[in-house]
């Protein structure tokens, strides 16, 4: 019988709607998985043990997507098979404590992401978050390979410490956004690195939430990062105060700003916002209780504000809710929480609410 060419087995393919048979028919011909990663340029894959089969015929890959553990042959086969990679999502799914410790002892280490980050050195975009193996060594050589690298997520790698920081901040990359979401063991120092360091020149996006052991000591050296535009200081801890917040007057680009759970933040923090921030377009206070209504009308004619979180802020009237979302212009959005000091009127409890095009929205 003579074999079928590439175009035919394209053909019927093609003629094959039910996503069963084509699986059937994937499967069935390896002829046709070879043609087929031959011209594969995007992979999502939640098996695998089949990057064994998948990866070799797969030279033109250029994004890969796995939320599953990697062994190191897994990352050096990657390597060797996928030199055009620039897109790398390995960020870990989240499980229950009782798979963690069998995780642990398959995933990937150093050797197996030294592979990657030697062979494929167009990386932009990496992201590594809850890979527990990942720590400073594998960060550093990461850093160091990866001369275009712009986006990296470490949320949850919670053995990188300050000289992963060191280390970014040294780097020529152009990198624009870092979120180190869990690390810790960050202290004031990594900061100080980081805003001194070459990657200041560039850095857009920075999530810092859960990392408690900053202060505002480590939070006055962020006005260095001129081109911040977002910030992520959530659950930070009772270190961060309103002077930690005040130091980042010197920001003048920052739109998005999160300090939720920040105990120690008060209605000073909030003039200090809302009297320079001028290019702000969401910003969360959940959580900071200490805030009043008379920091909640440090925002009230506010011209480029769009998103305004409250939730578990209590010491609000109503009346002066109304007067916010009445005028900023640009309100879209007004999340509030149910115990206000004068609560709202029935018909808010009840029906969806708008102010002046503002959703007025509560827990």
């Amino acid at each position: 019988m003579t074999q079928l060419g590439d175009d035919e087995l394209i053909s019927i393919f093609k003629r094959i709607h039910n996503p069963d048979d084509r699986r059937s028919f994937y499967q069935a011909s390896k002829q046709f998985l070879k043609l087929a990663c031959s011209r594969l340029t995007n992979l999502h894959i939640a098996f695998p043990d089949l990057l064994y089969d998948i990866l070799p015929e797969s030279p033109n890959l250029v994004t890969f997507e796995c939320h599953k553990p990697l062994s190191n042959t897994h990352m050096k086969l990657l390597a060797h098979s996928c030199p055009k990679l620039w897109y790398m999502n390995l960020s870990l799914e989240k499980n229950t404590d009782s798979q963690t410790d069998s995780m642990i002892e398959v995933d990937f280490d150093n050797d197996g992401l030294c592979e990657v980050t030697n062979a494929c050195k167009n990386l932009y975009y990496v992201s590594l978050s809850r890979r527990l193996h990942v720590g400073d060594v594998e960060v550093t050589s990461l850093v160091r390979s990866s001369k275009n690298l712009a986006v990296l997520d470490l949320s949850g790698c919670v053995s990188v410490t300050d000289e992963s920081l060191k280390a970014i901040a040294e780097t020529t990359s152009w990198l624009r956004v870092l979120n180190l979401q869990g690390c810790y063991l960050i202290t004031d120092l990594g900061l100080k690195y980081l805003s001194n360091g070459h990657v200041r020149h560039f850095l857009e996006e920075l999530v810092l939430a859960e990392c408690d052991k900053i202060s505002d000591d480590g939070i006055s050296y962020l006005k260095q990062i001129r081109c911040l535009t977002d910030l992520n200081l959530s659950k930070c801890g009772v270190n961060i105060t309103d002077v930690g917040v005040g130091a980042l007057l010197q920001l003048p680009k920052i739109e998005r700003l999160d300090l939720s759970w920040l105990i120690n933040v008060t209605d000073i923090s909030l003039f200090v916002i809302g009297e320079h921030y001028w290019k702000l377009k969401a910003i969360s206070l959940t959580g900071c209780e200490a805030v009043t209504s008379e920091g909640l009308l440090a925002f009230e004619d506010h011209e480029t504000l769009e998103e305004l979180e409250f939730f578990s802020c209590k010491n609000f009237s109503w009346e002066d809710v109304v007067i916010l979302a009445s005028t900023c212009e640009r309100l879209k959005y007004l999340g509030l929480t149910q115990r206000m000091v004068t609560p709202m009127p029935e018909a808010v409890h009840n029906d969806f609410y708008v102010i002046n095009n503002c959703w007025i929205d509560w827990e």
